[in-house]
């Protein structure tokens, strides 16, 4: 029944076309690799075996075979798949695990390295329990498929009690080959410092500059590499020291996505200006972060969220780094309890400042697919994942504002009147919606700020906001250099300034479809100026409309923004 279900399943989400396999290994080609994070590990514990691409095009589906030995491991779970996809909950046979992941709608595929899939299993056995990867058909956005058969092989050695692995301590740092079985990806052992508990790693200049010859740019121009740490037992941080090249580079933009046990950042050679470094190398830290000192009430809301510290150094130089224009993005693994899975929206990133001080991470979300907190930054610094559940008073019989205005005060996105009161009947003025607007979507001054309108003060709170809107192009005001700050924001404007802002902020590139107005009966009192803008958000959904009515003069109250700024949320993160 199992099978017939996963067939079934399989047959409506990817046409899979049987073709004859043929060498995966052909030049330019697609290649494959299978590793585990340990190759020895202790009866009863945990091991993650991870199946990756490297050099792929197009790939809108995908579907791995693999084999285990069932005596000795015992399968607990799986995460990957096709980003905006879904994934089939994997079928296993005996010794025969088959896992499938695919896209859905009509659009295009992922190319370059994937992580396509990453299988936990538990030791059940002692002795030496053999992984082997039959094959992995993949179907492009076309759905022509090919079909691949790699036939790699990986040994896990379970033992009664530990034996120290190949990491028994010490100080000093190891330097491996770049793993050739997948290319552009680059798999290290790192060495314990027994003192500092910090297991460090290298990567030279002829390592790095073989992986990135290896891959080819994706269609932003990017070439994209990865590193992979091992595990090492007793490490409470893990240093990977890299050419300074990898972080001020000049050509190719290269990034390089470091891959350790407590976290995963994605970096860049456009992090600093090249030559604005001093020396030949750099560390990035990747270390569990120090609670002490923060207040006892803070402590407490983190709880056993795990709380990282990232930071780099050259030599025994700790680096300052703050760059909007090349941010960073950080994945922190997380599996959240009972509770926090019935709301993930809830779980958020606190950035932790050296006074202790937490501020919020807006883009800050949970990624079921992969298992982890993702989130971009601009600055290194200490982070923490925590789970805030905020609410309001007056909301309660709001049903279809009620849990997006929640998820957003925990982002802390928006605000209430008071601790207790958000006022969602209250108009929005139009220097609160920019607000609103601009912390959304996290805008800032990096590309300068325009000059102060003349009915806004510089202590006015939102005189930052409107500036940074003026400078970008999204704020004109109302003439006589003035923005009208005061007054209620109606919905056209409010389109108009988000249309704007999307496009400015390259996450809206289409043209709007003026037909999406046809089922409006009010659309002639749409202005001039606002018909393509109001187009544009109808046709991508974030605007339903009242009914028959998109009610263009109407104003809007505090609810209504705070579900627009969901909508935005999600469309910028989905």
């Amino acid at each position: 029944m199992g099978r017939k279900l996963f067939l079934l399943s399989l047959s409506l989400l990817i046409c899979f076309v049987c073709l004859p396999p043929f060498n995966a290994y052909a030049d330019g080609g697609p290649s494959f690799a299978l590793t585990s994070t340990k190759n020895e590990v202790t009866l009863g514990s945990e091991i993650q075996i991870t199946v990756a691409g490297n050099n792929l095009t197009d790939v809108y589906g995908y579907e791995i075979s693999l084999d285990f030995d069932q005596a000795m491991l015992e399968y607990k779970g799986v995460k990957g798949g096709l980003s905006d996809g879904f994934s089939i909950t994997p079928l296993i046979e005996g010794n025969h695990l088959r896992f499938a992941s695919t896209k859905l709608h009509k659009v295009a595929g992922e190319s370059g390295a994937l992580n396509l899939a990453t299988i936990t299993f538990k030791a059940i056995k002692t002795g030496s329990a053999a992984l082997q990867l039959n094959n992995i058909q993949l179907v492009d956005s076309q759905l022509a498929g090919n079909k691949y058969t790699p036939s790699m092989k990986a040994t896990v050695t379970i033992s009664t009690e530990s034996s120290g692995g190949s990491n028994p301590g010490g100080t000093g740092t190891v330097v491996n080959p770049p793993d050739q079985s997948v290319q552009g990806i680059i798999t290290l052992d790192a060495k314990l410092d027994s003192t500092t508990k910090t297991a460090t790693a290298v990567v030279n200049q002829a390592l790095l500059d073989k992986a990135i010859e290896q891959v080819a740019s994706n269609e932003k121009g990017v070439k994209k590499i990865q590193v992979r740490i091992k595990e090492v037992p007793g490490a409470t941080a893990y240093e990977l020291e890299l050419p300074t090249a990898a972080f001020a580079g000049n050509g190719d933009n290269v990034q390089v996505e470091v891959i350790s046990p407590l976290g995963t950042v994605l970096i860049s050679n456009k992090m600093f200006k090249a030559g604005e470094i001093a020396g030949g190398s750099v560390r990035l830290r990747i270390a569990k972060a120090d609670m002490s000192g923060l207040d006892k009430a803070i402590q407490n809301q983190i709880g056993d969220h795990p709380i990282l510290d990232i930071s780099l150094y050259t030599g025994d130089k700790k680096i300052s780094w703050s760059n909007p224009l090349a941010p960073v993005t950080v994945s922190i693994p997380y599996a959240p309890n009972a509770e926090e899975l019935k709301n993930t929206e809830h779980i958020v990133i606190w950035y932790v400042s050296e006074e202790g001080q937490v501020i919020p991470v807006p883009n800050g979300r949970y990624d079921a697919k992969t298992g982890t907190v993702v989130f971009t930054t601009t600055h290194l610094s200490k982070y923490a994942v925590a789970y805030i559940q905020k609410t309001f008073d007056d909301i309660a019989s709001l049903d279809w504002a009620k849990k997006k205005i929640e998820v957003l005060a925990s982002k802390g996105i928006i605000n209430g009147i008071s601790d207790k009161l958000f006022a969602p009947r209250k108009s929005v003025t139009r220097a609160d919606f920019l607000v609103l607007l601009m912390r959304t979507l996290e805008l800032d001054a990096s590309q300068g700020m325009g000059n102060q309108f003349a009915d806004v003060k510089e202590s006015d709170y939102y005189s930052d906001a409107l500036r940074i809107a003026r400078g970008l192009g999204i704020a004109e005001g109302k003439g006589n250099n003035l923005f009208m700050p005061h007054e209620s924001i109606t919905r056209e404007d409010m389109m108009v300034l988000t249309e704007r802002t999307l496009r400015i902020a390259k996450q809206l590139s289409m043209d709007s479809n003026q037909e999406q107005l046809s089922k409006f009966n009010d659309r002639a009192k749409i202005a001039d100026y606002a018909v393509e803008s109001v187009a544009a958000l109808v046709q991508l959904g974030l605007v339903q409309g009242d009914g028959n009515a998109i009610q263009p003069k109407g104003t809007t109250n505090r609810a209504q923004a705070a579900v627009l700024m969901y909508n935005i949320y999600n469309y910028l993160h989905e």
